[in-house]
């Protein structure tokens, strides 16, 4: 026994240790269009450079939160694409079709993107092809989602971006659009050069921004109740990544021009406004984001898919 004690002693004491390097160590599971690590290395905040999304456009390996057993990664043509928490529990899940079946379609064409609303008992609630409600059927793609309850409804807000400049669609891309997800109404649209990259809903209104590569870029307070644009201002370039932090909000620019600041006023009350603050220069040190994990590809193939 007493040779036998010091071998049972180390057997135990290696038996944790094997166990800890086991769940230290991801599993990953290579999609027809997604890689999906678990657990997620999420790095908030997601990126949001042309689309919003939280998946990595090098490799499209996801790297939002942990995605529930049961909510589907990926539905035929269609990965997931961005996933937030539903108010009261649950999630709201938007897909994007993969670029190579919506490219055959044509270059222009709007590739499909579909939402799902899961209640807090797992249920899948609302399913929502956004296909259905954009304005025209080319020049279009759905960049950022945003939903939010009250009184026990829903409204879904997304924008109908321009895939490219806007001349292509003769100027009319990029509004905003209010959907209610249970009747499948369009509530109401903006006029167009609205709404490009990601918006922010705050309070009762939303903060959107338009740019693109040679085109005027600008900000505005767009009223949820109507649509209204209630207060509009120049941006120095394209608009990407927005951040609020109570009255604050900072925008990311193209071309390391740095950050727009605003101070946020009246979002309490009927007159809101932007009121410009110094804009923080860029970082000449900033690393790309997001750069961790190392890519996940399958050899030296790149499994970069998607319209970025």
């Amino acid at each position: 026994m007493q040779l036998r004690f010091p071998f049972l002693v180390a057997l135990m004491g290696l038996a944790p240790q094997a166990s800890a390097a086991d769940a230290a160590k991801p599993t990953v599971v290579h999609l027809e269009g997604l890689v999906v690590m678990t657990p997620s290395p999420t790095q908030p905040p997601p990126p949001g450079l042309r689309l919003r999304t939280m998946v990595r456009p090098a490799d499209r390996l996801w790297i939002g939160v942990d995605v529930p057993k049961h909510v589907p990664l990926e539905i035929g043509d269609l990965s997931l694409e961005l996933l937030d928490p539903k108010p009261g529990g649950g999630w709201v899940a938007t897909y994007r079709e993969r670029f190579e079946p919506c490219y055959a379609r044509g270059a222009s064409a709007n590739c499909k993107a579909l939402v799902k609303l899961f209640d807090a008992n797992k249920q899948e609630v609302a399913s929502i092809s956004l296909n259905e409600f954009l304005s025209r059927a080319s020049h279009l793609e759905v960049q950022d989602v945003r939903y939010v309850e009250e009184g026990g409804a829903g409204t879904l807000y997304f924008n109908e971006a321009c895939q490219s400049y806007s001349r292509g669609a003769g100027g009319k891309c990029s509004s905003l659009v209010a959907l209610d997800p249970v009747a499948k109404k369009v509530l109401w649209r903006t006029e167009p050069l609205a709404s490009n990259n990601a918006f922010l809903v705050v309070g009762k209104y939303i903060v959107s921004a338009y740019g693109f590569t040679g085109e005027a870029a600008s900000i505005r307070v767009v009223r949820r109740r109507d649509g209204k644009v209630m207060e509009r201002r120049p941006l120095a370039s394209t608009n990407y990544e927005m951040v609020a932090d109570g009255d604050a909000l900072s925008v990311e620019m193209y071309q390391r021009v740095g950050r727009a600041n605003f101070r946020m006023l009246g979002f309490d009350g009927d007159a809101p406004r932007l009121v410009a603050l110094p804009t923080t220069p860029p970082d000449p040190n900033e690393k790309p984001k997001p750069y961790d994990p190392p890519l996940q590809t399958k050899g030296a193939r790149s499994l970069s898919r998607g319209i970025f």
